[in-house]
């Protein structure tokens, strides 16, 4: 699969952005990787001060580079820290494929994926040349608000709930796990949401997952970041939200227990 990978890079993901290249180019052999920072962000006249104004930036700028190389894309977010090499995903016989987030029916935004039963997270997408036009659409609505955001996530997920698809399961086998995705059919094409085992958000234990995608805030900030490039997961402070007083969570934590079970089994 003839592929690159692109990034976003800005405020304080300068300071992860070397571990992360260095991680990346470990894992994907061979990859051109392209750093969308300030060179390109200042190119576009948009409301930064908006959520998730950067969005539309990195979905522009992808399929630019899609349209210029004529190659795909694999957008992968900083705070995705790659384990294993992606080429496997990118292989998977579909037009466009997006992480899952986590909550399931109760995923960011709530109102759709009530309606689908999961949700999708935009930190790891890979665009092919056949999702382009699909891909326009939701660009074109995320700079009129259509659906009143610059998100990705929000955009995508209402434009599904809001036309005609179709969902069912398929499954797949990656370096000889067993894993089972969400399949859209609309406007032509197919989209594969992943398993949500093989790009983990807030990741509990090591399940030989391809990426494991960290919420920095939950651990601590960026020093405490860079550790996941570096120690075993295990060894590191959960990402959950349980517990996070920053966050306006003064639950019990629910995963140390799951996480203390594997260790014992695991020594």
């Amino acid at each position: 699969m003839n592929y690159c990978i692109s990034t976003l890079c800005f405020d304080h993901f300068v300071y992860i952005k070397n571990h992360w290249i260095n991680r990346v180019s470990k894992k994907c052999k061979n990859v051109k990787i392209y750093i969308i920072d300030n060179k390109y962000i200042n190119n576009y006249n948009i409301d930064f001060n908006e959520y998730a104004w950067y969005d539309y930036i990195r979905l522009d700028t992808n399929i630019n580079i899609i349209n210029l190389n004529n190659i795909n894309v694999v957008y992968i977010d900083m705070d995705i820290i790659i384990e294993k090499d992606i080429k496997d995903i990118i292989n998977l016989p579909y037009d466009f494929i997006i992480s899952k987030e986590i909550g399931e029916n109760k995923s960011f935004p709530q109102e759709c994926s009530s309606i689908l039963g999961f949700g999708i997270c935009s930190g790891f997408y890979v665009i092919k040349k056949e999702s382009i036009d699909f891909l326009k659409k939701i660009l074109n609505n995320m700079k009129n608000k259509t659906y009143n955001s610059y998100s990705d996530q929000v955009n995508i997920m209402n434009y599904i709930i809001n036309n005609k698809y179709n969902i069912s399961k398929e499954t797949c086998i990656l370096d000889g796990i067993k894993y089972t995705n969400n399949i859209i059919e609309i406007d032509n094409i197919k989209i594969c949401v992943l398993d949500f085992d093989i790009i983990t958000r807030d990741p509990i234990i090591n399940k030989n997952q391809y990426g494991n995608h960290i919420n920095i805030k939950n651990v601590g900030g960026i020093n405490s970041f860079i550790r996941y490039f570096y120690e075993p997961l295990e060894s590191l402070p959960l990402t959950c939200r349980c517990n996070k007083h920053h966050l306006g969570d003064y639950n019990e934590c629910i995963h140390i227990n799951m996480r203390n079970k594997n260790n014992l089994i695991n020594k």
